[in-house]
């Protein structure tokens, strides 16, 4: 989990969803949850930061593979994780500001799920919606 929340943490510098790491640990320390997110959201490209392209029949065509040959390889990974447990070792990371969800880690994960025909994706949704006190 710690190399997932790291990619997380990276993704969510990268989108400036934080002003610095600090915060970034704090508010997701103290403001995440984990839920099943339905794999519908991210087809229809509710989730931002994820191509809804990735859930079709071929989520990495030759000319869209940003690592590569590591993109078919983790996907086959996952998905064999997910035929011999029933879902993926590890959830994915989303962001949640207001209505919004931003994808922060875990595409080839959720790519898997997809293709294995589940509905729903288990995920660490970390809440960015201020409270008011």
């Amino acid at each position: 989990m710690a190399d997932t929340l790291s990619a997380a943490i990276g993704t969510a510098m990268a989108l400036n969803l934080f002003p610095s790491e600090d915060a970034a640990v704090r508010t997701i320390v103290s403001n995440t949850t984990e839920k099943q997110i339905p794999i519908a959201l991210f087809k229809s490209g509710a989730v931002d930061n994820i191509n809804p392209q990735r859930f079709s029949k071929l989520p990495y065509p030759p000319s869209d593979r940003p690592r590569g040959q590591a993109n078919l390889d983790s996907v086959k990974h996952h998905r064999r994780t997910v035929r011999a447990k029933g879902r993926i070792e590890s959830p994915i990371w989303v962001a949640k500001k207001g209505k919004k969800l931003i994808m922060l880690d875990g595409v080839h994960r959720t790519v898997a799920t997809y293709l294995e025909k589940k509905r729903t994706v288990p995920a660490f949704v970390v809440n960015l919606t201020r409270r008011r006190t």
